[in-house]
């Protein structure tokens, strides 16, 4: 509002006017046969179906004309709405209808994949042409590869594309070729790309290799023989930490047992029919849902370890006794 109470007008805003091309009766009349009229119904009569296929249309349009970004906004949107199609609850879903969907889905990526290229935004051109060719959701949903296979070899190619000139990722790029080669092998543009990334790669590992030629012939100790480590490197034991003798107890209810002495326990309890890892599970579940049934247990484990300690240890002293007692050999 101004001083005087009268409103401003903001300079800059418009109205832009436009008209939609819409099919007559026979009669003159507008044709309303394809209009939505509520209720259940097949996908392609959607509303929100519509708007998908509208939205592809001009982005398709946008592609042709160069202009990217606002392509990448048409199917972008397109890509939302789907996702919201699919929530429909009022539409006769059948496999021919979500097999539709899918398909637009994936066309959708797949037309991103170029823009993004030819935007040089090569992480996204690689993110749209793999979500083309397997869907977005993650894990990957078999049932949305859905592209015909020369749609797939596009994906391919623009992926590896993307690879090499974004990332030199050149081993990447030269299997991706390869596949898109075995959907389309007479496409000359594949074949073209994938002897670029063949060579490029043979370059590349031919560089690798010199340059570490080049280090160890540049390097004095490899030419007078000795090589690159030095004796205490050699030396160092790399066998890694050894392990007790004995069992060791860290902490309370766990200790750290001998190797060999694990193995033959757990063979013994597997050969009588023990699921050491069930019991093992079942008794951490006890502690932590019943820790005072867990501490009853544990007091009662504890007696029967002591009093078959004392009985081992009785015996051992039986025996020592005994050995004792007897005549020595003539």
């Amino acid at each position: 509002m101004t001083a005087g109470g009268t409103r401003q007008v903001p300079t800059g805003g418009g109205y832009q006017l436009g008209f939609e091309i819409a099919e007559l009766t026979d009669d003159g009349g507008l044709d309303t046969s394809a209009d939505f009229s509520g209720g259940p119904h097949p996908v392609d009569r959607d509303p929100i179906y519509r708007l998908c296929e509208k939205n592809r249309e001009k982005g398709n349009k946008l592609v042709v004309e160069g202009k990217y970004e606002e392509a990448i906004g048409r199917y972008s949107e397109l890509i939302m709405q789907v996702r919201a199609l699919e929530n429909e609850t009022d539409i006769q879903w059948d496999d021919k209808g979500r097999l539709l969907v899918r398909q637009v889905r994936a066309a959708a990526y797949l037309n991103l994949s170029l823009c993004f290229l030819k935007l040089k935004q090569y992480v996204h051109a690689v993110n749209t042409s793999t979500r083309a060719l397997q869907g977005d959701k993650d894990p990957a949903d078999p049932r949305d590869d859905v592209l015909e296979p020369q749609k797939k070899a596009k994906a391919l190619f623009r992926r590896a594309q993307a690879q090499r000139e974004g990332f030199d990722k050149l081993e990447e790029a030269v299997k991706d070729l390869k596949k898109a080669a075995e959907y389309v092998p007479d496409d000359k543009n594949i074949q073209q790309e994938l002897l670029r990334a063949t060579q490029a790669l043979a370059k590349q590992t031919k560089s690798a290799d010199k340059k570490l030629s080049g280090f160890l012939a540049g390097n004095k100790k490899v030419q007078s023989g000795e090589g690159i480590f030095s004796d205490a490197d050699r030396e160092r034991d790399t066998s890694g930490p050894k392990l007790p003798s004995e069992p060791v107890k860290v902490r309370d209810g766990l200790f750290l047992v001998p190797k060999d002495e694990t193995d033959k326990d757990a063979e013994e309890a597997k050969d009588a029919g023990i699921d050491l890892d069930e019991i093992s599970r079942e008794i951490n579940e006890l502690k932590e849902d019943k820790p005072e049934a867990f501490q009853e247990l544990k007091q009662k484990m504890q007696a029967l370890i002591e009093e078959q300690v004392a009985l081992e240890s009785t015996a051992e002293t039986d025996s020592a006794e005994t050995a004792s007692a007897a005549p020595p050999p003539s």
